[in-house]
């Protein structure tokens, strides 16, 4: 009889203990995204200092709020800014993802929400000053890709790279580049660039595509000026091509005077249609 008692006992404070703790989450106080932005601004706390302050509102967030977008701003705009940091589920449904961007020290961290605490899962060099930061799919996995992007210069050009979030391995890591214009095409796991130049630089057109979740480019051509362009105006017709798996896999396969002949008009006309 006694030992009946003992585990009714043991039940029952073990039901009020789930209770009380349940009760504790219905009643989490969110706290708004203006408190974190200034959080994010003091240089006395590290980056996990911060996000661990944030966990039990973000966690709340997920209950109760449908959008993937929890907490920071993507643009940045302040120029006495030293770091901005973005929490949200910003690759898919499944994982709580915060990226930081240290302006100063040129560096992007990732970091990832697993069991209540936060686990930094990938760290990079910019390349870029990094203007905006935002969340697309570009190989049609229906996972978003990490792209920052740099502010248009004189010419509305801008710069933007991209950050891959790795299934296999769990880690984010940089993918690859690409610049200015470009079409996604989702359905050949490619991106087609094209660059018109200016006075001082190149005129390009680059083909990528998605290989071993990195961003390759296969195939590019460039009117390339010489040096002496600017007394001459020559401009020299130079095709690549990349075999390999590697970023940095482009080699040249021909140069030659650029003289808008047909086979020169052809060749970039139709560059993207080239099988």
């Amino acid at each position: 009889m006694k030992r009946y008692i003992l585990i009714l006992t043991v039940l029952f404070l073990t039901f009020c203990a789930c209770n009380n703790h349940n009760g504790h989450k219905e009643n989490v106080t969110v706290i708004p995204n203006d408190v974190f932005l200034k959080e994010t601004n003091d240089g006395s706390k590290t980056t996990k200092q911060i996000l661990d302050e944030f966990s039990e509102s973000v966690l709340e967030l997920v209950r109760v709020d449908t959008t993937d977008y929890f907490y920071g701003e993507n643009v940045i705009e302040d120029d006495s800014a030293f770091r901005q940091i973005l929490v949200g589920k910003f690759i898919d449904q499944t994982k709580i993802i915060a990226t930081e961007i240290n302006i100063k020290d040129s560096v992007i961290n990732f970091y990832l929400l697993d069991n209540e605490n936060w686990k930094l899962i990938g760290s990079e060099k910019t390349n870029i000053p990094i203007y905006r930061i935002d969340f697309e799919d570009l190989d049609g996995d229906n996972r978003s890709e990490i792209i920052t992007s740099s502010n248009r210069n004189m010419n509305g050009n801008t710069w933007q790279e991209v950050y891959y979030c790795s299934s296999q391995s769990n880690t984010i890591h940089y993918a690859g580049s690409y610049s200015t214009e470009y079409v996604i095409k989702k359905d050949k796991k490619q991106i087609e660039e094209t660059y018109e130049g200016s006075s001082y630089m190149n005129a390009s057109k680059t083909l990528y595509e998605w290989k071993q979740e990195k961003l390759v480019p296969i195939r590019q051509i460039i009117l390339a000026q010489d040096q002496s362009a600017a007394e001459s105006g020559n401009i020299i017709f130079e095709y690549y091509e990349n075999s390999t798996n590697d970023i940095e896999g482009l080699k040249l396969k021909f140069k030659e005077p650029y003289d808008d002949n047909k086979k020169q008009k052809e060749l970039w006309d139709n560059f993207f249609n080239k099988q």
